[in-house]
């Protein structure tokens, strides 16, 4: 399955648009450790408490940094909404199963330097509240070799209050020999969950 390239006048477009009508919900927000984010392909990966967390993330990574997004694809199947999504490099993923399309195109973004988006905890996961991460990202992070950058967004989404998206500094994803084991991997996704909420207590 080859990746569609994402249309930068729709993306730019659809930011400056999404930006200006977020700012009357919540007037005040803060992007810090935008000076980590790599200048080529790396997996973003997130704490997901909210369906606009991909918005501000790509709020805080500016028009410039065009990023692919792995969606349920449920979402990809409304009409017109699904259309404009793949516009902006969304695509989908059966999270019934392993959706082995999806994974494949993950990989080829990532191999093909570009900038793929990922929520490890595969659910939104509400303040207070913990679910236990999958190991994908960690997967594709190591099989791609490209850096994982952690980012932390703030959990409380109440109106008008401040929003906060956090970025953490790069690492990679490494293993003892060329096919990492399941113990490795439920490792490196464990490290991967504490670095992404450690940034909220750093704050």
């Amino acid at each position: 399955m080859n990746s569609k390239p994402v249309n930068p006048v729709v993306y730019r477009l659809l930011w400056i648009l999404v930006r200006v009508g977020l700012f009357f919900w919540h007037p005040f927000s803060r992007f810090r450790g935008r000076e980590h984010i790599p200048e080529g392909g790396c997996l973003i990966v997130a704490n997901h408490s909210s369906l606009a967390d991909p918005v501000w993330l790509l709020l805080a990574l500016g028009p410039g940094r065009r990023t692919h997004i792995i969606a349920k694809k449920e979402v990809m199947g409304v009409p017109l909404l699904g259309r404009v999504l793949r516009w902006v490099g969304v695509f989908g993923v059966d999270r019934g199963g392993a959706d082995i399309a999806a994974v494949k195109q993950s990989l080829e973004i990532l191999k093909n330097n570009e900038k793929l988006l990922i929520f490890p905890e595969g659910t939104r996961v509400k303040p207070g509240k913990t679910v236990e991460p999958k190991t994908g990202a960690a997967l594709m992070a190591q099989r791609a070799g490209v850096p994982v950058l952690p980012v932390y967004i703030t959990r409380r989404k109440r109106p008008f209050c401040p929003i906060e998206v956090c970025f953490g500094a790069p690492y990679t994803v490494t293993a003892a020999a060329r096919r990492i084991t399941a113990a490795e991997l439920d490792e490196a996704t464990q490290h991967m969950m504490a670095t992404i909420y450690g940034l909220e207590t750093a704050r």
